[in-house]
């Protein structure tokens, strides 16, 4: 959907009526599911009617929902419902903060502005004479209210607004942090592009190292690797690395966590990994206990170097499996292991709602594309946002590391 909002936006900002237009909602805020697009745009108010022709005039329109003066909804060729609200450029600032939400943090930082003697709402900021005091965007509304600037991602009333107000909002995670892609499956297993391809396209992408991560023999529905072929793996790697010397393939495997909680291999065939990823695949059908147990139960190999995709979970599509986080987060804490945030959007787990606990227990989290073809790599961006939203700063991350920390992260585990 984001894809589609951005689109919108782009089309919106050619217009030259527009003054500014942004993404407004729970997109803005990162939110892993989002019901429609929401979207806010300025002009001058003879211009309205021209602007709300111009959007419901867009290319992919399939259908107009609602059209008036200020506010107009359209339906996408691909359902989605886009919603454009148009205001005045003065007050653009506070309906976008407005409209961003979340409605508790809207409501949380009214109750802190009136403490203030401060009137806040969608239409301005009021003293306590009625007069509206000036905001030219967003930075300037909290610096009024003598806050640090609250990214969107946050603004879900979870303690931002303290933080704001003591100076101890984190610095976050952005991509250019990002030093490598964790978890790329080739086709060795069930990825598209070969070794070589997926490397040569990572390493143009400015990143310094890669993380071949297929599946292990129990997936056979994934082509999972035998350890015939974990060998001849392994060899094609150390070749091709040979042509590099500004960039570096890690060798690593997404073991299966079997049953019972043992990985997928015996440890004379995990030691030649510099990490493992370890995740569940199959029987599903878990109670919290018996999921619990059986993660921990992973955890506790030192082998394992990253828990993948937590939950299970396929968003919209499929409910995790009942884990109860806490107790993972707080094993992790005390194994040394980090925690993969699968930046697939059809997963985002682990959930951002866990990853400020994970945080300040000092567990580091490892954004993963989970990526079967190079394209796949540009769902990173989705993990960043996610990882934005649980107050993730560079340092919390696995692959902000270099790939030699990386390999000593993992063999500090195993020693």
């Amino acid at each position: 959907m984001i894809p589609a909002a951005e689109n919108i936006l782009s089309y919106l900002s050619k217009n030259p009526d527009v003054i500014r237009c942004d993404i407004a909602g729970s997109l803005r805020r990162w939110k892993e599911t989002a019901k429609d697009i929401d979207l806010l745009a300025s002009a001058l108010p003879v211009k309205h009617d021209s602007v709300m022709e111009y959007f419901t005039s867009l290319p992919s329109v399939e259908a107009v929902v609602a059209k008036g003066k200020a506010k107009s909804s359209i339906r996408l060729e691909n359902g989605i419902i886009a919603e454009l609200r148009i205001v005045e450029d003065s007050q653009f600032p506070y309906a976008l903060h407005h409209l961003t939400g979340s409605s508790e943090h809207n409501i949380a930082l009214r109750q802190y502005a009136g403490k203030m003697k401060l009137n806040m709402n969608e239409y301005g900021l009021f003293d306590q004479e009625g007069n509206n005091i000036g905001c030219k965007d967003e930075q300037d509304i909290f610096q009024q209210l003598k806050l640090e600037y609250i990214p969107p991602e946050l603004r879900e009333n979870r303690g931002e607004i303290e933080a704001a107000s003591s100076g101890e909002l984190p610095i976050l995670i952005t991509q250019s942090d990002i030093r490598g892609m964790i978890h790329v499956h080739s086709n060795y297993s069930d990825g598209i592009s070969t070794i070589s391809e997926l490397a040569e396209a990572c390493r143009a992408q400015g990143f310094s190292y890669l993380v071949i991560s297929d599946h292990s023999r129990s997936a056979a529905y994934a082509g999972g690797l035998s350890v015939e072929r974990i060998h001849q793996q392994i060899s094609e790697i150390d070749q091709i690395n040979k042509s590099f010397s500004d960039f570096r393939i890690l060798k690593s495997i997404e073991s299966d966590i079997l049953s019972d909680g043992r990985l997928d291999y015996e440890e004379d065939v995990l030691k030649l990994f510099d990490l493992v990823i370890a995740s569940i695949h199959s029987r599903l059908n878990m109670s919290q206990s018996e999921a619990t147990d059986r993660i921990i139960k992973a955890m506790e190999n030192p082998f394992l170097t990253i828990l993948g995709h937590p939950t299970g979970r396929l968003l919209l599509a499929r409910e995790g499996y009942p884990v109860d986080m806490k107790a993972v987060i707080e094993a992790a804490a005390t194994l040394n292991v980090a925690l993969e945030l699968n930046s697939n959007p059809h997963r985002l787990d682990t959930d951002w709602r866990y990853l400020k606990q994970a945080k300040e227990q000092g567990v580091k989290i490892s954004i993963n594309p989970d990526a079967h073809r190079i394209e796949g790599f540009q769902d990173i961006r989705y993990g960043i946002g996610i990882a934005r939203k649980g107050w993730l700063s560079s340092g919390d991350v696995l692959n902000c590391m270099t790939s030699e920390d990386i390999i000593r992260f993992a063999r500090n585990r195993r020693n």
